[in-house]
């Protein structure tokens, strides 16, 4: 099992924060050409929702994941349509589990992840520089979504 370490998490949120606009554009080309499909299967969730925040915020999540796995010296293999197939049937499952027995317990199984997990919800509850905090609706739909990319991330590192 492979964990994506706190430190690497730190230092990508620092890295992207840093990035001016034209360094952020070559960064997420970077990290999207390796992901195309996982980014069209993280950017359905905010269409189906019709919330641009989740769209945002979700790109923002998916570089800092990327770039810490990077950190930390690893690399995913490319997805497939198959690969999230069986990702959303796993999630489906996990998700009506937790719902059924209010356990945070079968979403840290699920995403494999802790430190990126904790990270998550830790920020999903977290006042931005204003003081504002995300609506619950958005929370609500990053938690579920974000849950799904960890649980991507932890399947696809090359381990």
């Amino acid at each position: 099992m492979t964990q994506i370490t706190v430190k690497s998490i730190i230092d990508a949120v620092e890295k992207i924060n840093r990035l001016d606009e034209d360094a952020i554009e070559k960064f997420s080309e970077v990290h999207m050409l390796h992901q195309e499909e996982f980014v069209g299967y993280l950017m359905s969730s905010g269409i189906e929702t019709q919330n641009e925040e989740l769209m945002d915020l979700l790109m923002y999540y998916f570089f800092i994941f990327s770039e810490a796995v990077a950190l930390d010296g690893l690399r995913t293999k490319p997805s497939d349509e198959a690969f999230f197939d069986d990702l959303h049937a796993d999630f489906e499952e996990a998700m009506d589990e937790y719902i059924k027995k209010d356990d945070l317990q079968v979403i840290e199984d699920f995403c494999n992840q802790p430190n990126m997990l904790a990270f998550l919800i830790e920020e999903i509850h977290a006042e931005d520089e204003e003081g504002n905090e995300l609506d619950d609706e958005t929370a609500s739909q990053l938690f579920i979504t974000g849950v799904a990319m960890i649980g991507g991330f932890d399947r696809l590192i090359v381990k």
